[in-house]
């Protein structure tokens, strides 16, 4: 199905992004490259449980393979936006997609929602009550898979805007029938489905519905299980350092160009140098024995690890990660 503006999938197997953002639309785009690698799902009752996905997450700490025996792959993308421009460009970024099962809405949250059985909340945080504060979405998501990629936004903070204290009281519940509430914080590299993934969840939280969302962010990267006290901290780490590594690149950029060299090459040349150092640590490296094996005695490199160490580097670094942690958490006070 071509990008359209109806919706006639039926609710199983669909998932819907509200919000197609930057990484909302990075995220969809990831997942749709992985299906045209891999092969559209076809839309069944059940679905194959084999998978030539090499992709793995962490649990605890431990390595396990995405299960797909107890959930049902996604056949159908619904993504909703604001504006008609919004539109335009996810309209022109999914175009290449020949055949991709995307339907886009402009405006019409809760009829995204009630075709779709997950959801991913992509909004700003401080559209977060003008998103999901509306009677009609609150209704349409009883009993269905959240997965918010809110930075600052608790679950608890969720659970309150879709059942105010009014509610609670009426109903006796805060949710009923229940609405399983997952965090995520993927990052921008999920378009090239090399996102780094956290997530956590409540006791509540269904196997199949873990699995669902395992299975979604493995395909754009990888995922790790962590707990709620740890999310601020790992949004920062992983959601918003691609962008310290983005502006540490352009310094040696400005400095490559200083000493005659082309930005393009440059770049190329920075950038797969990151990626080779990133390879060598994830296949167990530790970074100061890295940092040994290149800065010989007597060499250029210790000359520029000294620069870098007299303008006290490592405590710059870690102070940006540290106020960038404490932001992240207080995107989500107001609520």
């Amino acid at each position: 199905m071509s990008p359209a503006n109806h919706v006639d999938v039926a609710p199983s197997n669909t998932v819907t992004i509200l919000g197609c953002g930057t990484l909302g639309s990075a995220i969809l785009l990831g997942l749709l490259t992985n299906s045209v690698e891999n092969g559209f799902p076809k839309p069944s009752s059940q679905n194959d449980s084999s998978s030539n996905d090499d992709r793995k997450c962490l649990f605890n700490g431990y390595t396990l393979a995405p299960t797909d025996s107890d959930f049902q792959k996604p056949t159908q993308f619904i993504a909703c936006v604001r504006t008609p421009q919004s539109a335009e460009r996810l309209r022109a970024k999914v175009s290449k997609f020949h055949h991709a099962p995307v339907t886009i809405l402009q405006g019409e949250n809760a009829r995204a929602i009630s075709a779709a059985d997950t959801i991913l909340l992509g909004c700003q945080p401080q559209d977060l009550e003008a998103c999901l504060g509306v009677p009609s979405v609150a209704k349409a998501l009883k009993g269905k898979l959240l997965i918010s990629i809110l930075a600052g936004v608790t679950i608890p903070q969720i659970e309150g805007i879709l059942s105010p204290p009014k509610a609670q009281k009426s109903n006796g519940s805060i949710l009923s029938p229940h609405t399983t509430i997952v965090r995520a914080m993927p990052n921008t590299a999920s378009f090239v489905r090399a996102s780094t993934t956290v997530i956590s969840s409540t006791p509540t939280a269904t196997p199949s519905a873990l699995s669902l969302v395992d299975w979604l962010f493995s395909t754009i990267g990888t995922v790790t299980h962590i707990t709620g006290g740890q999310f601020d901290a790992c949004t920062a780490l992983c959601g918003s350092t691609p962008a310290f590594f983005a502006l540490f690149i352009e310094s040696l950029l400005d400095g490559a160009v200083a000493l005659g060299l082309k930005r393009s090459e440059a770049q190329v040349m920075a950038a797969e140098t990151m990626k080779g150092a990133a390879m060598l640590m994830l296949a167990g490296e530790s970074p100061d024995l890295l940092k040994e094996k290149v800065a010989t005695p007597g060499g250029s490199t210790i000359q520029g690890l000294l620069a870098l160490e007299r303008k006290a580097l490592r405590g710059i670094v870690a102070d940006a990660l540290i106020r960038c942690t404490a932001a992240a958490g207080s995107l989500g006070e107001r609520y």
